[in-house]
């Protein structure tokens, strides 16, 4: 069996004791993003504030964010004291996260609750070396050169035929992830151990899409699935130079 650090994962888009300020009437406490949960935790001066003590409410002073107006904070008494500090604990939506900056993943190191690097192990090392087949720049890593694909080379040309593109881009995938599980098999031959959710059976589904906001930005969406049966994804973003309609 055979493993690695556990490096990508989703955001929870959670962000953890943020200072928050106090508004003139002493009551209104607004943060720095959107608040999109009732699940949050208030802080006064290192104090919980019990969740009965406040509620969200529409904040009418702030600018619509992502088509929603942003929540707030509003203590149901008004406060007595205008030297408190308040910390807030609380879920904001992914384009205004900022861990993953609108990527709804993130890419390093974790660990467990003892401290430990957290391994990722069957389909999550699947997943974890198929996205890295396919970031990579091949050529790019001097002791195995043959480790990537050619991704880098497309993004730095323009988009003239947005159809053509992402033929290419899929072609180019396909091909690294029938490289990748070449390698896997010839790993086998050679008695080194592979488990089933790590071991890659067919590639599934490689989708490109142009973003309707920006032309210049393709979102790929790997789909493979394991010798186990289970099935794993990825999405990678690609930005490119620009677009040129042909003709």
């Amino acid at each position: 069996m055979s493993y690695d650090l556990k490096i990508p994962a989703l955001c929870d888009h959670r962000i953890y004791w943020e200072l928050g300020t106090i508004d003139t009437d002493l009551r209104s406490l607004r943060v720095s993003k959107p608040i999109v949960s009732s699940t949050l935790t208030v802080r006064m001066s290192g104090n919980i504030v019990p969740e009965s003590q406040y509620i969200l409410v529409n904040d009418m002073n702030s600018q619509a964010v992502t088509g929603d107006i942003r929540r707030m904070i509003y203590f149901k008494q008004e406060l007595k004291a205008i030297d408190d500090f308040f910390e807030v604990k609380y879920l904001t939506n992914s384009s205004n996260c900022p861990k993953c900056a609108g990527m709804k993943g993130l890419d390093d190191i974790q660990y467990d609750n003892l401290g430990e690097l957290r391994e990722a192990r069957d389909e999550y090392l699947l997943m974890q070396n198929v996205e890295k087949y396919v970031v990579t720049e091949i050529g790019s890593n001097v002791f195995h050169n043959w480790l990537g694909s050619g991704l880098i080379d497309l993004i730095g040309t323009r988009i003239m035929d947005a159809n053509y593109m992402r033929s290419k881009i899929t072609q180019e995938i396909n091909a690294t992830l029938n490289k990748f599980k070449t390698m896997q098999q010839e790993y086998i031959t050679t008695g080194r151990p592979i488990t089933d959710g790590e071991q890659l059976d067919t590639i599934d589904m490689v989708a490109v899409t142009q973003s309707a906001n920006d032309p210049t930005v393709l979102e790929v969406v790997v789909t493979v699935t394991a010798v186990s049966g289970k099935t794993v994804d990825f999405t990678q973003y690609l930005q490119f130079k620009g677009f040129r309609a042909r003709g």
